[in-house]
């Protein structure tokens, strides 16, 4: 066999051949290590679950060590015939033994071995028979042979191999689970192209983790059209679950050669979902550690008693599986016979809330029936947790059950329509509360209100459910506000903030209507009270013991907040928003947005439009809440900043081709983003009348933050020559963004490099690089009209220095140039370019066959079209590559919210 080629003569399995493939991201450093380790000819094991991707890691380290190796994979069937692995190693080795006996085929690789170092990969070393493990290692201890192992598990290993681990060189190389770069690669392989991130995270999660699993998950979902291309990124449909006939294939075969007790352990811990060590033990008895030690089953240590030294250790599913996966493995009789067992061995009690709801919601798919009261419980508990599908499921027998009062099922109608709304399905939703509106309480009336408004567009609908009624409840009015609120109209936030504290209100409703009194109050100009409030509130011991649904209200203020006060995104990690999101269930679109805005608010646009563009792809399959037009607002902004005119047009299309309330009430910051965009596709003209436009609405809510960003992007993209009115606005807004654009007036019109300087840091520390250099290159231009040349000259410099990371980004402020094939001749046009790359005179001069003085002269030329002082202000044209654009792209869902905005 040749290593480097993977590929075996006729007695080696003739045409047989491996895809030589990438490293794994997650595993370059245990490849290194291994590969030092090899250099000491000690024996290597790796280890890793079937599945894991221990093969083509140890394959890769092979072909790195040597590209003369044997590889010989250890066979379950052959594991109690003695010298059997040593019988295939022989008729490979050349000029090896054709005997047969022991003696002959330890001889022959003797002999064969006695000249030169052979290295041997051990694929799945644990079916290697006990003789054949004893020769190996004694040649891999006293004669030439090197051994790479690898196996689930040492303990599995025949007892002559697993001695090897005392050998003073012996290395150990464990393969953890798949991250989320890893899976980012293999599924950009598998498919051919860019993944959104969303899905990436999704299939990873139903993976555990395995390369294996991970692959046929994802063709599969292909197979069935909920995998498809949106946007140029393959993006899954979050309603998707794992069912197909790759998958269920797969499954079976790996439990196929399990003992019945071990699989029906396995089966039974899918239905019940992870519980602890002594509610598995009453299940499934003595097979729980069965299944334990065949590296099936996972047991984790919850937490331990530090004085009595107790310990509460809970089991799951290992090995890649999941609960979905098993379940493709067995049929309903099956799981049937399984939930009587369930029911025979364990009371409703011993479940915690996840494990119930699953287990009822199991009970009601076989027809089985459950007590209402048990129902509401888990139907409220799934509510809470945001498992939108487990609700669904929970209350599809509805008309079926038998439901003790109108209270009780004014709650399961709650729970469903509000459930069928965040998955996508609002016509289904508002149908189902139809008929009980003219009688329904404020909470039914509210969840059809908003589902009408938010998810439909129909705020005349939503305002005339919630129209007021003799008799009605305090609550009815309170959800009317909030509604108009959402919709931005002008609303009473002295109310509002009563209404927070009503008790009359679900807790989900109240939460509501203080994270819209934060909003506000961060539109007003004060978004350091509203941060403060914030943080006193998910800083508080009460906050962790609400639901997700009630945080992931008032998570919904935060972006807000942070971006009125220009918050350094650093910042965040110091905040619980990233496990907020998590617990939340938050949808994974919206997260996403919000990345994008993040990389917007530095200026870095290609970041930002590919984390835009894969939210869009993500929403176009679905999007409950009208977000698609709020970020294509936000792509039309990026591409304009990018110089991209097609898909700056394209964008700004798709939003206003979506709904109006698209956003809701975040739907302002939106808007502005749009200035420069009509300034640059439409006119001076029309940029200022929607300036104008927005002014005005913004001053009639008094949005003092809002107007404050206003002018800046007027500033920004030379709407606004008069600073002062800029940073007088500034005056009237907390938070230290506007403390740094207040002191932009006396900066420009007298620049001074410590003055400056001071406020081009403050831009740098609250991670606004698009600020900082616009700032630099303003005080610049108006130094060298003043005659200033030393000061001009030196800012300048700052202003490149800090818009290096700001590839192919340009505003009237920032004062680039992008070289422009039109206004230029063919000579300048590439002298640009070169100078534009680096290049010095000298060296364009050689390139081009030019002398140094009239490449100069074509430079100044070039300026003077280009509107241009110097060679640092040129831009070069650039058309990102498809793995440019991967590497801009932030992991969304695999990393914390605090660790995915750029610093």
């Amino acid at each position: 066999m040749t290593g480097s080629t993977w590929e075996f003569d006729i007695s080696r399995m003739t045409g047989f051949h491996i895809e030589r493939r990438d490293i794994l991201p997650s595993r370059v450093k245990a490849l290194y290590t291994a590969l030092e380790a090899a250099r000491t000819g000690g024996p290597i094991f790796i280890i890793g679950d079937v599945g894991s991707g221990r093969t083509t890691f140890s394959l890769q380290l092979m072909d790195r060590i040597e590209s003369n190796f044997i590889w010989i994979v250890g066979s379950k069937a052959l594991s109690s015939v003695p010298f059997s692995t040593l019988s295939v190693l022989a008729t490979q080795l050349p000029n090896g033994s054709t005997g047969t006996s022991p003696t002959e085929l330890v001889t022959g690789i003797g002999r064969a071995t006695s000249e030169r170092t052979q290295w041997i990969f051990l694929d799945q070393a644990e079916y290697v028979d006990q003789q054949s493990a004893a020769v190996l290692k004694q040649f891999a201890t006293a004669g030439n042979i090197r051994l790479v192992v690898a196996t689930a598990a040492v303990r599995s290993l025949p007892s002559e191999l697993r001695s090897l681990i005392s050998s003073p060189s012996f290395m150990r190389i464990e393969l953890a689970p798949l991250s989320y770069d890893d899976a980012n690669l293999i599924l950009s392989e598998i498919l051919g192209g860019a993944v959104n991130s969303s899905a990436v995270t999704s299939l990873l999660e139903f993976s555990g983790g395995h390369a294996l699993h991970l692959r046929e998950l994802a063709l599969d979902a292909q197979s069935t059209g909920a995998l498809t291309k949106q946007q140029d990124y393959w993006t899954l449909n979050r309603a998707w679950t794992p069912h197909g006939k790759r998958t269920t294939d797969l499954i079976n075969a790996r439990l196929s050669d399990q003992p019945e007790n071990v699989r029906e352990t396995l089966e039974l811990l899918a239905v019940t979902g992870p519980v602890t060590l002594p509610v598995a033990r009453k299940l499934m008895g003595q097979s729980i550690y069965d299944a334990i030690d065949a590296d099936l089953v996972r047991l984790d240590l919850v937490s331990e008693n530090p004085i009595t030294g107790e310990r509460t250790e809970r089991v799951r599913l290992g090995a890649g599986l999941s609960s979905q996966l098993v379940f493709s493995s067995f049929d309903s009789s099956t799981l049937r016979r399984h939930i009587k067992t369930i029911e025979e061995k364990l009371s409703w009690e011993l479940f915690d809330s996840a494990s119930r709801s699953r287990f009822t919601r199991h009970r009601l798919e076989m027809g089985l029936t459950v007590p209402i009261r048990e129902l509401l419980f888990d139907v409220e508990q799934s509510t809470s947790a945001r498992q939108f599908s487990q609700v669904i499921a929970l209350t599809d027998l509805l008309d079926q059950q038998r439901v003790d009062s109108p209270d009780q099922l004014e709650s399961l109608l709650i729970a469903r329509a509000d459930a069928l709304y965040e998955l996508g399905k609002p016509e289904a939703a508002l149908a189902l509360l139809q008929e009980h509106l003219p009688t329904g309480s404020p909470e039914i009336r509210f969840v059809a209100a908003k589902i009408a408004y938010a998810s439909l567009g129909r705020l005349a609908v939503a305002e005339q459910i919630l129209e007021p009624r003799p008799g009605d409840p305090p609550g009815v009015a309170a959800y009317l506000l909030l509604i108009r609120s959402r919709a931005n109209k002008v609303v009473d936030i002295a109310s509002l903030r009563e209404y927070a504290s009503m008790p009359e209100l679900r807790s989900e409703g109240r939460a509501a209507c203080l994270a819209h009194v934060l909003i506000e109050k961060s539109y007003a100009g004060l978004a350091e009270e509203a941060m403060a409030e914030y943080v006193r509130i998910s800083s508080s011991p009460e906050w962790k013991t609400w639901p997700a649904s009630v945080r992931s209200e008032l998570v919904f203020a935060f972006p807000t907040i942070a971006f009125a006060l220009g918050m350094n995104p650093a910042q965040f990690a110091q905040l619980t928003v990233g496990d907020d999101l998590k617990e939340a269930n938050a949808d994974h679109g919206n997260v996403m947005v919000s990345i994008g805005m993040g990389y917007l608010e530095s200026g870095l646009a290609s970041q930002a439009l590919a984390a835009l563009e894969q939210a869009i792809g993500l929403l176009s399959v679905g999007d409950p809440y009208l977000v698609k037009g709020f970020a294509a607002a936000f792509a039309a902004y990026a591409a304009s900043l990018l110089g991209d005119r097609s898909k700056a047009s394209y964008y700004l299309d798709m939003s206003r081709a979506q709904p109006e309330v698209s956003g809701q009430i975040l739907r302002p910051i939106a808007e502005r983003s749009l200035l420069s965009v009509v300034l640059d596709l439409e006119g001076e003209q029309a940029a200022e009348e929607y300036l104008h436009k927005l002014l005005a609405e913004a001053e009639g809510f008094g949005r003092k933050n809002l107007v404050m960003r206003l002018l800046l992007e007027a500033w920004q993209c030379g709407l606004l020559t008069d600073v002062a009115r800029l940073s007088e606005a500034a005056l009237d807004v907390q938070g230290p963004l506007a403390a740094t654009l207040a002191g932009y007036q006396a900066a420009l019109e007298d620049p001074a490099e410590l003055n400056v300087g001071q406020l081009v840091q403050a831009h740098v520390d609250g991670g606004q690089l698009l600020l900082a250099a616009q700032l630099a290159a303003s005080a610049a231009e108006r130094a060298r009209v003043l005659g200033r040349r030393t000061v001009a000259t030196h800012l300048l410099g700052l202003s490149v220095e800090i818009a290096q990371p700001l590839e192919q980004v340009n505003t009237p402020a920032l004062g680039r140039a992008r070289v422009d094939e039109s206004l230029l001749t063919a000579r300048e046009f590439a002298t640009c370019i070169r100078a534009a790359l680096g290049a010095s005179n000298h060296e364009i001069s050689q390139e081009l066959f030019l002398s140094p003085r009239t490449v100069e002269g074509h430079l100044q030329r070039s300026y003077a079209k280009l509107g241009i002082t110097d060679r640092r202000q040129l831009l070069a044209e650039h058309v990102a590559t498809d793995d440019e654009v991967l590497q801009a792209t932030e992991h969304t869902l695999a990393l914390p919210i605090s660790e995915r905005w750029p610093t």
